[in-house]
């Protein structure tokens, strides 16, 4: 820009976008300037949102109302945040709302963002802003601007996302601007029966002529829209507000006879689903109502005593095999077997899949009719071999999962063997390996040229990851079997006590730590502020990331696990009780849950509007996000082996016999499938065409994905 007022200009309305740091806002990392051809460019830098804008949904029709409501109340979130810090947008419409992987919206384009109280200017450069459909009176009057010409234009999205169509249409930008001035505003109701009458009052509201006749702040906004959502979850659930309201109280503790109820439901089901084992499953439509139990509490549960591990049975796997499956810990007990922690293997977290003579997997079972009809038109490929594979001294743990280099050039995987391999993403061969001199259960942290292994003797370690060098160590008092993960510039840490501890990613100093006094077996999840995991007794903990304060606790139905899935409102966790449960990310309350009556053992992923999860029935699940619908159900080619993971539009799915699949996100129809000759327990890592793969034999394999 050659202007340097509209330089200035730039500059400040960017430092205003780089200020808003909230969930539901873009986030802005950078401002600057570059040469191009001896002329200086300006630019911003910000995330990168691929999954569209709301304009692309709501021209499909109306959003499904309790997802309008929950979106929302994100819009408001966003909204109310710019205004209390000072900043007007000016320009809000559909086109600025982009749609996160995740299924949450981001409001952005600040770019016309004004400061406000004494600073809100109208001139020649600015006069005019805005897109027709969704302009305030006053700016269509060239009037000065507030807070509330957002909340008009917020009014009209509303409006859109109820109906799938703008209140006012209009042959040109006089037209329009004569209706948003002139023209009473239309009723949400009459074109979409099924808003509430309360509803269809708030957006008039927002929408009114006159600024003073609106809602003095989009906070009022958001109160009306949370209740809204309440009373909704409140009525699909079947519960009174009082039964709802008790429940969901974060200082209520279960009482004892509860409890027992729990366990003896819990020992019932599996129980009948030991004996029916051979028989065919009916799926269960989704009950009414939650769980009898669940409820989001402060106060911590005396910890659960592991089963001893079966040493007859551990020895004669070992004897089976040509490499080592036993370590000792510091204290002389078992760490891990077949790359399961004993306790967990004993608790029937998992079991063997393959013939240990053989080492074949076990032949396939008939399929349904459902089942044929949906794997016939799948491209299979099960002969092709792998590009490279590399063999360990030891199984691949089942959270060893490989993670590649910023430059995908070195892929890392640790081993029960003691090491952590780095080998060539392109060739396999080995560029070093770092000896931990304990089993590695889990997968590294890369960042900044460091990675960051945690092992189940309970020590920390950050390595150079190219030389292998130690930088630094902590020594934890209890085996880690949950993967590290980062947390801004901490390393987070869990243990088989139950001790979440976050160390400096720099020197590895204890920042703080926090006790659950129960097993956790996988990695927290990591969302905005807030860390989110489950323990094997049944508890969802949320804590914040930058203290380790306790946020809420949720008693669920069922050992936990595998890793929570999260989004900015919503944590979804399943259950080896065969329950997938959506609870508030931000309270604990529950919103609600499907019942599989089959062990979920590995993580979901969320897809725009959907959650996806795998059971132990070999079926793959797929739930509207805010409401738990069951949208479709896909049958698999054996047990999850690893968490779900995505790429483009299918989600991927390996199962313990070897089998990876994918199914299309939108309709669950079977995209492609291939058999990997492979026994796999830990989540691939899936790198543009390629995939790698950490087995139970103790190999790694590079393959082609073939979509």
């Amino acid at each position: 820009m050659a202007d340097k007022k509209n330089v200035d200009v730039f500059r400040e309305e960017a430092r205003l976008a780089a200020q808003l740091d909230h969930p539901n806002i873009v986030t802005v990392f950078d401002i600057g300037a570059e040469v191009r051809n001896s002329r200086e460019h300006h630019f911003v830098a910000m995330e990168y949102l691929p999954g569209g804008n709301l304009a692309a949904r709501v021209a499909q029709g109306p959003l499904p109302l309790e997802h309008c409501l929950n979106w929302m109340k994100q819009l408001a979130s966003g909204l109310s945040f710019a205004h209390k810090r000072g900043v007007v947008h000016q320009d809000v419409k559909a086109d600025n709302i982009f749609i996160t992987n995740e299924g949450d919206l981001k409001i952005g384009d600040f770019g016309l963002a004004r400061l406000l109280v004494g600073r809100v200017y109208l001139n020649s450069a600015t006069k005019g802003m805005g897109t027709p459909a969704y302009m305030s009176p006053e700016l269509c009057r060239g009037e000065q601007q507030d807070h509330r010409s957002d909340i008009y234009s917020m009014g009209i999205l509303f409006f859109e996302m109820c109906t799938g169509q703008l209140p006012f249409r209009a042959q040109g930008m006089i037209e329009m601007a004569m209706k948003h001035t002139n023209a009473p505003v239309p009723s949400a109701k009459r074109l979409n029966p099924e808003i509430p009458e309360v509803l269809d009052r708030v957006v008039k509201r927002m929408m009114a002529k006159q600024p003073d006749d609106r809602y003095k702040s989009m906070t009022d906004v958001l109160g009306i829209v949370d209740d809204l959502i309440f009373e909704m979850r409140v009525a699909r659930m079947g519960l009174s507000p009082r039964a709802t309201a008790k429940r969901d109280t974060a200082v209520a503790e279960p009482t004892e006879a509860e409890l027992e109820q729990n366990l003896a439901q819990e020992k019932a089901r599996l129980t009948a689903q030991k004996n029916s084992s051979n028989t065919v499953q009916v799926e269960p439509q989704v009950l009414p109502g939650g769980n009898p139990t669940g409820k989001a509490i402060h106060e911590a549960q005396e910890p659960q005593v592991a089963k001893p591990s079966n040493k007859i049975a551990d020895q004669q796997a070992v004897k089976n095999r040509d490499q080592p499956l036993i370590k000792k810990g510091e204290r002389g007990e078992e760490v891990f077997i077949t790359g399961v922690p004993s306790f967990v293997r004993d608790n029937n977290i998992s079991t063997p899949i393959v013939d240990t003579e053989t080492n074949t997997p076990p032949a396939p079972t008939a399929k349904t009719p459902e089942q044929k009809e949906n794997l016939s038109p799948a491209k299979t490929s099960q002969d092709e071999p792998a590009v490279w594979t590399f063999p360990t001294h030891g199984p691949i743990g089942w959270a060893a999962h490989p993670v590649i280099s910023r430059d995908e050039k070195t892929v890392y995987v640790g081993s029960t063997d003691g090491r952590l391999y780095a080998l060539q993403a392109e060739s396999g061969a080995q560029s070093f390996n770092f000896d931990a001199d304990a089993p590695i259960l889990t997968s590294p942290i890369f960042l900044d040229g460091r990675l960051v292994v945690s092992d189940s003797a309970g020590k920390t370690q950050a390595i150079d990851s190219t030389t292998g060098k130690i930088i630094w160590s902590w020594e934890g008092s209890a085996p880690v079997l949950a993967s590290p993960i980062m947390a801004g510039n901490q390393v987070i840490v869990c243990d088989r006590t139950g001790q979440v501890t976050a160390l400096d990613i720099r020197m590895g100093r204890r920042l703080w730590h926090f006790s659950a006094l129960d097993a956790i077996v996988a990695a927290p999840r990591a969302h905005g502020d807030s860390l989110y995991f489950g323990t094997r007794g049944g508890h969802v903990y949320s804590i914040a990331a930058h203290s380790g304060k306790l946020n809420w606790k949720y008693v669920a139905d069922g050992r936990i696990v595998s890793t929570p899935t999260a989004s900015v409102d919503t944590v979804y966790v399943g259950t080896q009780g065969g329950v997938c449960f959506a609870l508030e990310a931000e309270t604990g309350r529950l919103i609600w849950e499907y019942p599989t009556f089959s062990p979920i053992l590995k993580s979901g992923v969320i897809v725009f509007t959907s959650v996806m999860f795998a059971s132990e029935n070999k079926w793959l699940y797929c739930c509207e996000k805010y409401s738990g619908t069951l949208k479709w159900k896909a049958p698999l080619k054996g047990s999850p082996g690893a968490a779900l993971e995505t790429i483009g539009a299918s989600v991927i799915c390996v199962s313990k016999e070897g089998w990876m699949q994918g199914f299309d996100t939108a309709t669950g129809s079977l995209r492609f499938q291939r058999f990997l000759h492979k026994q796999v327990e830990a989540p691939p890592l899936i790198n543009k065409d390629k995939v790698y793969l950490g087995t139970v034999d103790g190999e790694v394999s590079c393959f082609n994905l073939v979509v």
